[in-house]
């Protein structure tokens, strides 16, 4: 089974922000395995009907449609960025941004940027 965090990670850190349906069916599947199916898709950056759900689940596998109605429902939800808000709240004295590495992708044309063309 491919692991992206460990089950206690999981269990610890994303869970408690998962809210629990009032109504509905309950998931055969445990909660930690549906949120390491997503991060490993995340992580991958694969298409989600490439997911490798047979190495993903240990008894009951989940169709990748499902893994993605769950990561859909909860992204609305805002349940992705207040546990990330979170994790980062909670580990700021760790985080080191003296050697922060950004992209430059959002910095400035100085010199007329897309008027001046593919000058290869």
């Amino acid at each position: 089974m491919y692991k992206v965090l460990s089950k206690d990670t999981i269990e610890l850190e994303i869970v408690p922000y998962i809210p629990v349906g009032k109504r509905g069916f309950k998931s055969k599947v445990p909660l930690c395995e549906i949120i390491n199916c997503i991060l490993y898709k995340l992580k991958t950056g694969i298409q989600w009907y490439l997911l490798p759900i047979f190495q993903l689940f240990s008894k009951e596998v989940l169709h990748y449609k499902t893994v993605f109605g769950y990561y859909r429902k909860w992204c609305k939800a805002g349940i992705w960025q207040a546990c990330w808000s979170s994790i980062l709240q909670k580990n700021r004295s760790k985080i080191d941004l003296s050697s922060g590495d950004v992209d430059g992708s959002h910095t400035t044309a100085l010199r007329g940027g897309e008027a001046v063309g593919y000058q290869g």
